[in-house]
């Protein structure tokens, strides 16, 4: 058995949901199934696919339906090895070795590629149609060990000791450009501004908008931020908390500059420990939804679709959402596929959805979710993940 193959072991389980008319029902029947189960004491309303759950709260009151217009996905889920794979971690002592095996950074795209970030320091390179390793890339890549990566401008930068390099002519060079990641994901970047983001809990979270000609950084509240997209209105930023029955909302920020600008004297947190987002007092935002016993944790367009990836009574599924309409479109996996700091991509061809669960890696990532243009597949590291 060769290298690639013993590596890379492969879990793939194809199906669509809405080739035949039998199909479409049986998938309202699961969900009726389900959501009259999870509702069995509740009579304040009637569950068929015009009303699967509603939420009542003195805020945004939201209602759950099936789509009559499905939209049309095949669904795959694959395992993937990591190739540099430590039985040490796994029969350590230590309670934090055991997440050393999974991702260390948030994988991304570059050149066709998911590229991944090992505690080793190295990368692992896969394609993205065919899932096989991309054994020439990786060894162009690992000349140095690496603490993290991005990717920013369509480059791919990665940090190395104190300094950060992209790659540039197959080789690396040190990057000449400040950019304020650490070690943590990159939200969203465009000419203007690079985002990113920090989360507390039920102690709420923050958003950053670095201004890449001035250096500046501004900032307000999100709790917390998981997909950032730009539209002729601004900075649309989606967030999600777990906390209790969970929350999301989305808001929008029209001119970053105009939120409170970051000072050096500034802390994340204050004395009661609330992130520091919530002193900014600027309202140079518009709040589009605030809802609860809902998870939002994901929106990304599709053939000029706005879809969401939503989290209900232990069900993930994608849904559109029409003012105070929540409508199922696409039952994913039909299981509670949970996360808790998910960060979602548009690139030009796929979007990605990076997926961590703290009972498994702690905060890094275990699987993630590829979205082409008729497929949808879930890659979990090392082994099948039912979070």
């Amino acid at each position: 058995m060769n290298k690639i193959t013993y590596t890379l072991f492969v879990f793939l389980v194809a199906f669509n949901c809405f080739g035949q008319e039998d199909s479409i029902n049986s998938f309202e029947n699961k969900f009726i199934k389900h959501f009259t189960k999870h509702y069995t004491n509740d009579s304040t309303f009637i569950i068929d696919k015009n009303l699967l759950f509603k939420t009542n709260f003195e805020s945004d009151n939201f209602n759950l339906s099936i789509s009559e217009e499905k939209v049309n996905f095949k669904t795959e889920e694959r395992i993937l090895k990591n190739p540099y794979y430590s039985e040490e971690y796994d029969e350590s002592d230590d309670d934090y070795d055991y997440m050393k095996n999974y991702p260390k950074s948030y994988s991304v795209i570059f050149e066709n590629n998911l590229v991944s970030l090992f505690e080793n320091g190295k990368f692992a390179c896969y394609d993205i149609i065919t899932f096989e390793r991309n054994i020439q890339l990786e060894n162009k890549l690992n000349l140095k060990k690496f603490k993290y990566h991005w990717v920013i401008d369509k480059n791919l930068i990665a940090q190395s000791g104190n300094s950060k390099f992209v790659w540039s002519n197959s080789k690396w060079i040190e990057l000449k450009e400040r950019t304020p990641l650490k070690k943590q994901p990159k939200l969203y970047d465009d000419n203007e501004f690079i985002v990113y983001s920090d989360c507390f809990g039920e102690w709420g979270g923050s958003i950053y908008f670095y201004e890449r000609a001035t250096s500046k950084i501004f900032f307000t509240e999100s709790t917390c931020a998981n997909t950032v997209i730009k539209s002729d209105k601004g900075y649309e930023i989606l967030a999600h908390l777990g906390h209790m029955s969970g929350s999301s909302e989305i808001k929008i920020v029209p001119d970053p500059r105009k939120l409170t600008l970051l000072k050096r004297s500034n802390k994340k947190t204050n004395k009661n420990r609330e992130a520091l987002g919530y002193s900014d007092k600027s309202n140079a935002f518009i709040k589009v939804f605030d809802l609860y016993d809902i998870q939002i944790f994901s929106l990304f367009y599709h053939n000029n679709q706005k879809l969401y990836v939503v989290n209900v009574a232990d069900l993930t599924f994608l849904a559109k959402i029409n003012k105070d309409r929540i409508k199922i479109v696409h039952p994913l996996f039909f299981d509670d596929l949970y996360t808790h700091n998910p960060v979602t991509t548009q690139y030009e061809d796929v979007t990605l959805i990076n997926l961590d669960f703290y009972g498994t890696a702690l905060e890094r990532e275990v699987s993630l979710l590829l979205i082409s243009k008729d497929r949808i597949v879930k890659i979990d590291w090392n082994e099948l993940q039912r979070n």
